[in-house]
Formats: C-alpha cells, structure tokens, sequence
C-alpha cells in the first residue's frame, strides 16, 4: 500500500531495482531521490507483501498422471516436479563469512528452490549458510511445520547432490547425466543407466532453466489448481537410502530401455529417439 509521500508503483520500482539489479542502497537512492532509510523501509514493506502472496505465488503441487502422454514427463508418474539448491550472495558479518562461504569460496546462502513442470515455484526455502550442503537443507525442509510435504507415492526429480531415497529420484551415480555430456561425439546411450539419466536429466532440465514461454504477470492469474497433497496426508519425514526405491529406479530404467529397443532403430536414430523424443 501506498503512502501520503511514496505510491505503490514507487515502492515496487526501488524493490524491484534491489532485487532484479542488485542495486545498493545508496544507488537506489539516487535514482528515486530519496533517502536510503527511506528506500529501505518500503523495500521491506514490499518484501513483506510479496511474502503474504505465498498462497497466490506459489503452484500447488500435482502430480504426473497415469494416462500422460508429453514425452518429457510420461515416465515419471506420480512426480511432482524437481528441485534444487541455489546459491545467492549475501554480505554478512566478518565473523559469519566462514559459515556462509562456498567450496568456491562465494559469501553465499543456499537457497532451496522446487518447481513443477511449468517451471512455477511450488516451495523456496531461504536462510541456510552457504557452506550447509543441500541434503541437509532438503532435510530442513520436509521437517517444517509448513514444509515440503511430499506424499508416499509422490517425488520429485534431484541431481546426485541428493540421496536417492523414496520421494527423490535421482540419477545414478558414475554415468554421464549432464546434457552438456552428450554433445561430444560420443553417441546415443549404452545401456539402461545412461539412457535413465539422459531421460532424467532432459526433464530435470526444468530447474536449471531462467526463461519462462510466457510471463504469468502478462495475464490474468487464474485459479489455483486444486492441490493432491491434503491437510491430513502424512508426509515423508525421513531421506535414507532404500533398496526398495532403488530397485524400483532400476525396473523404471529398465522399461526406458526396453522400449528404446523396441524402436528396432540404427545407432543414430535410436541417439535422435532418446534425446528428442525422450
């Protein structure tokens, strides 16, 4: 809300310039000829508005169905999405820069981030130390009172800086995953392991990417879906690895393959059906 000396527009404008530009204070200011107590007082009004948005914001989570027919995300059914961490810099304390510095050696926190597969944020969660890795991070956030809950039976898509533990499939470890690895000449999948991951990290893709097709804010914002996930489902609260998940990855991979084959197709166009059609 606006006041009697600074509209809403201006508020959101020197919000915006912070956190889209990474603008200081003092050049804020500037542009707005205003004071930097000023700036920083409707920054954080406007910060506190967004946050009271969360439920407007933030998808509700809905699951891959059974009868789904994109290429992309027909295999994982009963996914929810993918996640990630993140690491955006801060400036803290002298005496906080150890606790927040990266193995890079960023002053960082490690941002959580988990989105659905419109690329629309379904959870972020903020705070934690830079040096804090994500695992324990995800943990975090499945044991908050208004955490990520994820149902049995549900998961989301996690790139090996997570355990592979019911509710988060990752890829397997020691084979080539990133998409990046599979533009060097060295031909389409081998084996139901590469072809898993190939297939696995194409569709994780979707929290790695900054550019949406279409912006929301463009539009109207309709609705909310309907959420899966109701108040008195009981969530996963523990991240172990779990034989029986594994072994379900395996038989998932195994179906991947199976079909792949099937196609009856030489080397090079069973590289074109796994990496265009998967």
């Amino acid at each position: 809300m606006g006041t009697k000396n600074v509209i809403a527009p201006e508020q959101v404008g020197m919000f915006l310039s912070i956190l889209s530009h990474y603008k200081k204070n003092c050049v804020v200011k500037h542009d707005f000829m205003r004071s930097g107590r000023t700036v920083s007082k409707h920054f954080h009004a406007v910060l506190h508005g967004v946050c009271k948005l969360h439920t407007v914001l933030l998808a509700k989570p809905i699951p891959i169905t059974e009868d789904c027919l994109d290429p992309q995300w027909k295999w994982f059914k009963g996914c929810f999405g993918a996640l990630d961490g993140t690491f955006i810099d801060v400036q803290v304390p002298l005496h906080e820069k150890g606790h927040c510095r990266t193995k890079k050696g960023q002053i960082a926190v490690n941002v959580l981030g988990v989105c659905n597969p419109n690329m629309q944020f379904i959870y972020v969660l903020s705070g934690w130390e830079g040096s804090v890795a994500n695992n324990r991070v995800l943990r975090d956030a499945i044991h908050r009172d208004d955490g990520l809950c994820v149902p049995s039976g549900n998961y989301y898509l996690c790139d090996n800086g997570y355990t592979n533990a019911k509710g988060f499939l990752t890829s397997y470890r020691g084979v080539r995953y990133h998409l990046c690895e599979w533009d060097r000449g060295t031909g389409g999948p081998r084996n139901k392991e590469e072809l898993f991951n190939l297939k696995h990290s194409f569709t994780r893709n979707v929290i790695e990417r900054n550019e949406m097709p279409d912006d929301p804010l463009e539009r109207e914002i309709p609705d909310a879906p309907v959420s899966v996930v109701e108040t008195d489902v009981e969530c996963i609260s523990t991240i172990e690895s779990n034989p029986v998940w594994s072994a379900w990855r395996d038989d998932l991979a195994s179906s991947m393959y199976a079909e792949c084959l099937y196609c009856s197709l030489d080397s090079s166009e069973v590289n074109y059906c796994c990496t265009m059609l998967s």
